[in-house]
């Protein structure tokens, strides 16, 4: 790391601007200025970007990353400062209602060392975003880039010090890289809608503080793009929203150069306006042809068309998004904007084994838009739009099922919402020592309050049968049909008909593997549960010529052969740093699909729903006798 990067770092100086006040309140908001350094600890960490999110309504609570129980850590809501955090240690920040204790959101922000509490930070002067034409000031999460997007050539996340000691953690600033995460996301409550106005249908409001920066005496106003999202976790179906700006007396400013909303986020034609709210490009959206590398190569997974809603109220102290929306399959597929107990599931790909980056969408389970009118269509996995929403055949199954790098999990995008505006702040007494970004759920009518298909009558998931019933085995091997020298190797296998099989315990069957430089292997596969009929199993490979060792033992271009009875699956060795992907589409992913959201910690099947996904699934046809 060059040693003059620290001071090309963003850093921030909270106590003076908290400390300080004047008569005059101008359009900056606290936060973090370009030029000032980044302090991680002095002797605690300190949040980048802290002061400028009021904390009055907001308690700030430091959990398990994967259970969501409380550590014993605590975050300062005075000066930023929070414990040590580590492996495994999250935060959630709790929004309540103005006057009392009752959660209306919840901001949820990347896991440490990504992020860190409370979860949104304000940066000012961020000279980066005039090559893009967008303001230089943002409201934003607090997160942190990784060693490609940092500039460094190292990691710039949290945990640097625990690789390198002389490294700097970097952070996301307004013109930071595509994807680096940088809107920070509020799971909206179900009290934010509990006992809606049965005439507007809007709920609650949830509010969002901002303090202003009292030294900062300039006339001219600041544009602050607001990188967000809100996720409908109400219990209810939505089709759309109300944002407010108010000051600090709690009412809207109506007056010109006091503080309004404005859709544009961009004064350049070549990007993007900010007039839509929409859900996952990779999820809806063309593929890109304004950029270089494109940032979506491939259509959405869904659909080519945005989803999402239409927004109104430029230059407005109110912006009302839906219920318009941008005429998408959403709908079709779904129904009307899906709350979180109703969130489809889908099989992702962990196509650069990196957990900390979004995996690809392979196949969801539910109907299709073809599907959308039809009273007697019921659930099944599905590949994408791309793929004519084919279903995955039983080797492609199989196959997901025996990889570690397939899981099962929900497909959280479908719920995520990202408006697209900026807030302008201009120098006015009388907006006061803060304003506040009030953001207000409308519940979507009676008649689209159904249940989408893979629920049943009493709220459950409609899952697959948990057995195979199928009368031919499979046998499959992955990575095929090629592999790098020192990968393992899955195999699967689904049979009935096992002799000695146990009806009260977990199989086991063997599978000989062979290589066609001489070794040889017996790989013992685990039924995945009692009666599953599921086989599954790994194996190590490696350059070594020590035969019957565990190991398969291949040079570049050994032919590696699973054998189970009658059946064979082959897969060739090669000394490339790279997998070579299938030729054919069968198993390969059929879309995009970036951005969705899934568990990083489990690198497998969660257990439960590796039953349900079980080769059961591996003939779907069995589905439509399921009434």
């Amino acid at each position: 790391m060059k040693k003059n990067y620290k001071n090309k770092i963003l850093g921030m100086s909270v106590a003076a601007a908290m400390l300080l006040s004047s008569n005059v309140y101008a359009g900056k908001i606290i936060g973090v200025d370009a030029g000032t350094p980044h302090t991680l600890t002095e002797p605690l960490p300190t949040q980048y970007g802290f002061g400028g999110w009021n904390l009055g309504n907001v308690d700030v609570r430091m959990v398990n990353a994967e259970t969501g129980e409380a550590t014993g850590l605590t975050f300062n809501e005075s000066n930023g400062t929070y414990d040590i955090m580590t492996y495994g240690d999250s935060f959630r920040s709790d929004i309540t209602e103005t006057n009392g204790g009752t959660v209306m959101g919840i901001l949820k922000g990347k896991d440490w060392p990504v992020g860190e509490p409370a979860g949104i930070k304000v940066v000012n002067d961020d000279a980066g975003t005039a090559q893009s034409g967008k303001s230089p000031n943002c409201i934003m999460t607090t997160s942190y880039l990784d060693e490609v997007d940092s500039g460094t050539g190292e990691s710039g996340y949290l945990d640097i010090y625990d690789k390198n000691p002389d490294g700097i953690a970097v952070p996301t600033v307004c013109s930071s890289p595509f994807q680096s995460h940088k809107r920070f996301k509020i799971n909206m409550q179900p009290a934010s809608v509990f006992a809606f106005d049965e005439f507007t249908r809007y709920g609650k409001p949830i509010d969002l503080v901002f303090n202003l920066d009292t030294e900062d005496n300039s006339t001219a106003a600041r544009r602050y793009q607001v990188f967000s999202k809100i996720n409908n976790y109400t219990d209810m179906r939505l089709d759309g929203y109300m944002i407010e700006l108010l000051d600090e007396n709690g009412t809207k400013v109506t007056a010109d150069n006091k503080i309004k909303f404005s859709l544009d986020i961009s004064t350049k034609e070549s990007d993007e306006s900010g007039y839509e709210a929409v859900f996952a490009h990779g999820l809806w959206g063309p593929k890109d042809t304004k950029h270089e590398p494109p940032h979506f190569e491939t259509d959405g997974f869904f659909s080519s068309v945005r989803a999402g809603f239409v927004q109104e109220g430029n230059d407005t102290q109110e912006l009302i998004g839906g219920p318009d929306t941008l005429g998408s399959n959403y709908v079709d597929l779904f129904g009307i904007w899906l709350p979180s107990k109703w969130v489809p599931y889908g099989i992702f790909w962990d196509d650069d084994n990196d957990p900390t980056t979004d995996a690809e969408l392979v196949a969801f389970w539910g109907t299709t838009p073809v599907e959308a009118n039809d009273p007697n269509a019921v659930p099944a996995w599905h590949k994408g739009q791309a793929d004519g929403w084919a279903e995955p055949s039983a080797e492609e199954l199989l196959t997901w099922m025996a990889d570690p790098l397939y899981s099962l999990g929900k497909i959280e995008d479908t719920l995520n919402l990202g408006p697209n505006y900026v807030v302008e702040v201009g120098q006015n007494s009388t907006i006061g020592k803060t304003f506040t970004i009030r953001i207000t759920p409308r519940v979507a009518p009676d008649a689209n309050q159904t249940a989408p298909s893979y629920i049943d009558a009493n709220g459950d998931y409609i899952m697959p049968p948990t057995d195979y019933n199928g009368t031919v085995a499979k046998l499959v091997i992955s990575p095929a049909p090629e592999f790098t020298i020192g990968a393992d190797l899955s195999v699967g296998v689904a049979d009935t008909n096992v002799t000695g099989a146990s009806p009260d315990v977990n199989d086991t069957i063997v599978v000989v593997i062979t290589a066609d430089s001489g070794d040889e292997e017996n790989l013992t596969l685990t039924e995945t549960d009692v009666n599953s009929s599921i086989f599954v199993g790994s194996i190590g490979t490696d350059a070594n010529s020590v035969t019957a060792d565990g190991t398969v033992n291949v040079v570049n271009g050994t032919v590696v052969t699973a054998t189970y009875g009658a059946l064979t699956a082959t897969t060739t060795a090669t000394d490339g740093t790279t997998v070579t992907p299938p030729p054919s589409d069968d198993l390969n992913p059929s879309s995009g699909g970036g951005g969705c959201t899934y568990n990083p910690n489990s690198k497998n099947f969660d257990m439960m729903f590796l039953v349900m996904m079980a080769l059961g699934l591996l003939y779907p046809f069995r589905r439509r006798f399921i009434k």
